[in-house]
């Protein structure tokens, strides 16, 4: 994923309001917290996307928010929200669905991580940062692969999937 599209997703966090398109809010979530080649991967072999919910995490974003991600639910909250946004996990995981991650893409993943699971430097070491960024690559492209064009096909995405928008 270019550095754009990590900038369109953060803007995406930074402006969404309760009309913004939860496709292009999942989208937004998954390019910038599960950009690394495993979350595809899990993704993919397990069809859960509750697998890729942590404990819980939480960044900063622009406008003043924060995003918090937990087992339960993906939230988005403070700036000039007077409510929280929330998606599922299963939102995520409708994004992932939508027919554009191709069997190279996920290859490309399931290398990046083999090299991460197999380093021979113990997670440090000459080389190291080459292999992480080998895995944020696979991943990143599998996002850009994911991003909604245009809100009616955010709304077939979640039509498809039985939720309305």
């Amino acid at each position: 994923m270019t550095n754009s599209h990590r900038t369109d997703a953060r803007a995406i966090l930074a402006t969404a309001t309760p009309t913004t398109h939860r496709p292009l809010l999942a989208w937004a979530v998954g390019a910038i917290t599960r950009s690394h080649a495993i979350h595809p991967l899990t993704y993919r072999r397990t069809r859960d996307a509750r697998r890729l919910a942590p404990e819980y995490e939480g960044q900063t974003l622009p406008a003043g928010r924060m995003l918090r991600l937990d087992r339960t639910c993906i939230e988005i909250s403070d700036g000039n929200l007077h409510q929280p946004l929330r998606l599922t996990w299963t939102d995520l995981g409708n994004v992932l669905d939508n027919g554009r991650v191709t069997d190279d893409l996920i290859r490309r993943c399931q290398q990046a991580v083999i090299a991460w699971r197999d380093y021979p430097g113990g997670f440090r070491g000459a080389g190291w940062n080459d292999v992480l960024d080998a895995c944020g690559r696979a991943g990143d492209a599998v996002w850009a692969a994911c991003r909604p064009n245009d809100p009616g096909e955010q709304l077939d995405l979640f039509a498809l999937a039985g939720i309305e928008s």
